[in-house]
């Protein structure tokens, strides 16, 4: 799903959870993926139900249901170079972020799975943390394949 460095974004700087949610759906929205309300939809979930996306600590899965702006099924990555809450003592502060967007349930369910395994090892996702650039970034995501 990442096949271009153009999805990722690594060591931003986000104020807060809702500057950090516009960052890391940017690219999604830039490279036709989303319409622009994908992130209004994020949004407003968030406000209604929480930050049902947070799965693990330091880690959030940003999405919107797909009628609310998914164009295409892609993921974006994005490290913040400060971590931000996002009202989870469980998850925060939050550093990765990879917004999906999936146009149906089967494909949310393949992104789901091929996240967990990014994610499967304690060394990789350190590895992503400490990726200083975009390109550095999109290696170590490349090597995770």
């Amino acid at each position: 799903m990442i096949n271009d460095v153009k999805w990722v974004q690594a060591q931003r700087h986000a104020s807060d959870w809702r500057h950090a949610l516009d960052i890391a759906v940017r690219p999604l929205i830039t490279f036709g993926a989303a319409a622009p309300c994908y992130l209004d939809g994020i949004i407003e979930n968030t406000l209604k139900w929480g930050s049902y996306y947070l799965i693990a600590p330091g880690i959030a899965l940003p999405h919107a249901r797909p009628e609310q702006g998914a164009n295409h099924n892609q993921i974006s990555v994005t490290t913040l170079s400060t971590p931000v809450a996002f009202g989870n003592a469980d998850c925060d502060p939050i550093w990765l972020l990879l917004c999906a967007s999936a146009t149906d349930a089967e494909a949310h369910i393949r992104t789901i799975q091929r996240i967990s395994q990014w994610l499967d090892s304690p060394e990789s996702v350190a590895m992503l943390q400490d990726a200083p650039n975009d390109a550095a970034l999109f290696a170590q995501l490349t090597a995770l394949r």
